[in-house]
């Protein structure tokens, strides 16, 4: 998944983009890109859903009523990994492709899930089980979707379908279709990109992974020793924790039945 041109073609475009954001943008985390966005200092972000709902809040905002959304780019030329060589997009190599166009939304993070202790007092249980209701029933999810600051975006079919939700929360018509748009057509999908759901798959993007990347976008390292470096660090978790029990816990990830 490394040492192919796919991966190396990636990691130029990425530094290419470097030379239009903002000075410090390597040191920056999303809170910091939110708030250059949201305060008029930037014109493009890629982010959750949150960002569509902060620029209509008139307290922190002066964007309201300038914002669209679309889903995340995609592109006309995909990774054949059988060669390792990039391909041109038609309906072998990217079949879910759209008008020569391959997208591929990436589901980071993963959403907002509760858990509650098996071991814990059954008052506390029902009492945990009456919040989780409480926040996720459209009486109050309805609500916290349309707030920026609660780190809700839309999951609800009927969130998707009520643009009346989004008009009284201040976005135009306009607006509400275009954001609700983009992520519905992240969500229907089926190239949508999920995270890494192997064991200590924080090691494997959160450790190698950025720390790679940020030293090649620093300069420290050349687009050939990133690959390296990458492709070697996840060699050395995955020999650490076991090739075939990684194996299998990704193939359980994909709910893959053999």
């Amino acid at each position: 998944m490394v040492n192919n041109e796919a991966f190396a073609a990636v990691l130029e475009i990425y530094k290419e983009t470097t030379k239009y954001g903002p000075p410090d943008e390597l040191v920056l985390d999303v809170g910091d890109t939110r708030g250059l966005f949201v305060s008029g200092r930037t014109a493009l972000s890629i982010d959750w859903g949150d960002i569509g709902t902060l620029a209509i809040d008139p307290e922190i905002s002066v964007v309201e009523g300038k914002v669209g959304a679309v889903i995340l780019p995609g592109t006309t030329r995909v990774l054949d990994r059988a060669t390792g060589k990039l391909v041109d997009v038609d309906e072998t190599t990217a079949p879910y492709a759209v008008d020569g166009v391959n997208h591929a939304p990436f589901a980071a993070f993963g959403g907002w899930s509760g858990a509650i202790n098996a071991a814990v007092d059954p008052k506390v249980k029902d009492a945990a089980y009456a919040f989780l209701s409480y926040m996720s029933q459209p009486a109050q999810a309805n609500i916290d979707v349309t707030i920026g600051i609660t780190g809700y975006n839309p999951y609800r079919i009927s969130q998707f379908e009520n643009i009346d939700l989004w008009v009284e929360a201040g976005m135009s018509q306009e607006a509400a279709r275009d954001y609700l748009g983009a992520i519905e057509a992240s969500l229907k999908s089926p190239n949508m990109v999920l995270d890494l759901r192997v064991p200590q798959n924080a090691r494997y993007q959160q450790v190698v992974l950025d720390t790679a990347i940020s030293q090649f976008l620093a300069g420290e390292l050349t687009r050939e020793q990133t690959m390296k470096q990458i492709y070697d660090g996840w060699e050395e978790i995955t020999e650490e924790l076991g090739r075939e029990a990684q194996r299998e816990a990704y193939l359980n990830s994909l709910g893959v039945e053999r």
